[in-house]
């Protein structure tokens, strides 16, 4: 362990699970206090123990990240505590798997509301804190390797992280002048619940099965993901990709003309099970 991050608090969405979940831990198990939220407070409950066993405090809030008044009001319970956090890990999330035709208004507006909206308040209220109090302050939102190398059947939520990466890149500018850092976090397939709610998905059986499996075999495990944000952070860096070839993805997006990669990542969502294959 090093000292970097020893009695610094972070203050991380979606907590109760998957990234989230191991992000605390990993950051507690570098000396920092975490600020746990979720809707889900089951998981919260669980990680509770897992990081006081680690000599770390872990502050547990139910926090739904499209409530902004929820939002602001914990943000207001955390500075008047002097709990402001130092990192704050925007990583809420959910995707909707359908073709774009099948796509509701309804799945539009939710997926854009967590992926998008929770994260322009995450970034917003604690940065204004951050700015207020002259204090230095790192942002890391969670976007995603759809926003480099995009699968079929999921348009709601790579548009989401296309505007995640795009937001990220306005407030590295917006803050350049300022002690307040942002990260934007590109993990590729890790094995976490994303793909197992089925009543988030309008995928044939067979399909869903195979990218269930494709998931759980070639997705790396959260944990991995939960330490490139230590080390991204600890280093200052701006991008964080994490996963199994998402670098050589990214790579192959600068390198091949638009019509070569777009083929490749047909073929990729074939295999996968975006697509059914032909």
């Amino acid at each position: 362990m090093t000292t970097q991050f020893v009695g610094k608090k972070v203050f991380i969405t979606g907590a109760g699970s998957g990234i989230g979940y191991e992000t605390a831990l990993a950051f507690a198990g570098e000396g920092a206090d975490i600020i746990a939220t979720d809707v889900d407070m089951a998981g919260l409950e669980r990680l509770g123990p897992q990081v006081e066993a680690l000599g770390r405090q872990c502050h547990r809030h139910r926090l739904d990240v499209v409530d902004e008044a929820a939002y602001q009001a914990l943000a207001d319970e955390l500075e008047h505590a002097g709990l402001v956090p130092d990192i704050v890990i925007n990583n809420a999330g959910l995707g909707i798997m359908s073709p774009f035709l099948e796509t509701t208004t309804a799945d539009w507006r939710l997926t854009l509301d967590v992926n998008v909206l929770g994260v322009v308040l995450g970034c917003r209220l604690f940065a204004a804190i951050w700015q207020r109090r002259g204090m230095p302050g790192h942002l890391v939102n969670v976007a995603s390797m759809a926003s480099i190398a995009p699968p079929t059947n999921l348009s709601a939520y790579v548009a989401s992280k296309y505007a995640v990466e795009g937001l990220s890149e306005v407030l590295a500018m917006e803050f350049t002048d300022t002690p307040i850092s942002v990260s934007c976090l590109h993990p590729g397939v890790i094995n976490t619940a994303i793909v197992q709610h089925s009543e988030r998905t309008r995928m044939a059986p067979g399909e869903l099965e195979r990218l269930q499996r494709h998931y759980r075999e070639k997705g790396v495990h959260p944990s991995v993901v939960a330490r490139d944000i230590v080390d991204g952070v600890g280093r200052g860096a701006g991008t964080i990709l994490s996963g199994e070839g998402v670098r050589g993805v990214a790579l192959m997006k600068r390198l091949l003309p638009r019509k070569a990669f777009r083929r490749m990542l047909i073929d990729a969502s074939r295999k996968m099970g975006y697509l059914p294959r032909k």
